[in-house]
């Protein structure tokens, strides 16, 4: 009789391992800031320390050395009094900008308002009024043998040898009687004063029309030796709506505060325009331009021109 011996299989059980400790991970951390056995700290003995400090303290020191020595390099490059890149090799291309206030917040270039609620306004003046400081505290010096001419008498170009000194800009005389802080800049009325003003470009000087040569929209405001500035509303909507337009000074920007060549306490020429009859409760487009022979227009570059929006409630 045969018999079947029956082969007994064992099955081998795998131990999961067990995570560490609390206590056996804070051994391991205290081990690696400091290890007694190896005498190093952070996993690096003194020697490995000292050789990996000497090599960043020379790889610094010469990455310094080399940019200290850029710097004096580029430093020699340059003259304090005049710019480096002039003419058509600056960004704005030998072309003047425009530009205006009041800007309180320069996230938009709306100006709305409501007429007499000084609410509603303080933010517009306050800010027309910090711009006008800066000319008002000039400390421009003596007359006489200061730093500042007195150009009240010039009425064309200003000779060569005058240049070395900026012309002083008379708020009073130049910018009218409403177009004042007294007077709340017109927005009390309803008849807000905007505050236009050219981008300084080193060494430029506007270049006179002829009588043959005037554009036709400024025919009837040009004066000689002037920039002359004319707003008026972007569409037909807004030319509808946007009212006769007063200019101080008439002629615009006078040719005799040019050349800017960093004269010490220049101060750009300025002039205000003055809404005198915007239509209430209703956002008028306006774009204003400064007209000279050498003075392009680009609406897409802003070339030229300013743009904003204006609504009196």
């Amino acid at each position: 009789m045969a018999s079947t011996a029956s082969t007994g299989v064992e099955t081998a059980t795998t131990v999961p391992p067990q995570n560490p400790t609390v206590r056996q991970r804070v051994n391991d951390f205290c081990t690696f800031v400091y290890n007694s056995e190896e005498g190093s700290v952070l996993g690096r003995t003194g020697k490995s320390w000292a050789q990996i400090g000497i090599f960043y303290l020379i790889y610094y020191s010469c990455l310094s050395a080399f940019f200290a020595g850029m710097m004096a390099i580029f430093y020699q490059t340059l003259d304090w009094n005049y710019p480096r890149l002039q003419g058509p090799d600056t960004l704005l291309k030998q072309n003047p900008g425009l530009g205006f206030r009041p800007i309180p917040d320069v996230q938009t270039t709306l100006v709305r308002f409501v007429k007499a609620d000084a609410s509603t306004y303080s933010p517009y003046t306050d800010h027309i009024q910090a711009y006008l400081e800066y000319y008002e505290n000039q400390n421009l010096g003596p007359q006489d043998g200061g730093t500042v001419a007195d150009c009240d008498s010039v009425t064309g170009r200003r000779p060569e040898k005058d240049w070395d000194k900026a012309c002083r800009f008379d708020l009073t005389a130049n910018l009218g009687a409403d177009c004042v802080k007294q007077q709340t800049f017109g927005f009390d009325d309803g008849m807000p004063c905007i505050l236009l003003k050219l981008n300084k470009i080193f060494d430029w000087q506007p270049e006179s029309y002829t009588n043959n040569t005037v554009p036709a929209e400024i025919a009837d405001i040009w004066e000689p030796y002037h920039i002359t500035v004319k707003c008026e509303g972007e569409n037909p909507s807004d030319v509808d709506n946007i009212g006769p337009i007063e200019y101080y000074p008439q002629g615009g920007f006078h040719f005799k505060y040019f050349p800017f060549l960093n004269q010490q306490v220049y101060r750009s020429p300025l002039v205000m325009a003055r809404f005198i009859k915007p239509m209430p409760g209703v956002l008028i487009m306006v774009q204003c331009k400064a007209y000279a022979r050498n003075i392009r227009h680009n609406v897409l570059e802003k070339a030229g021109m300013v743009h904003f929006e204006l609504m009196v409630d």
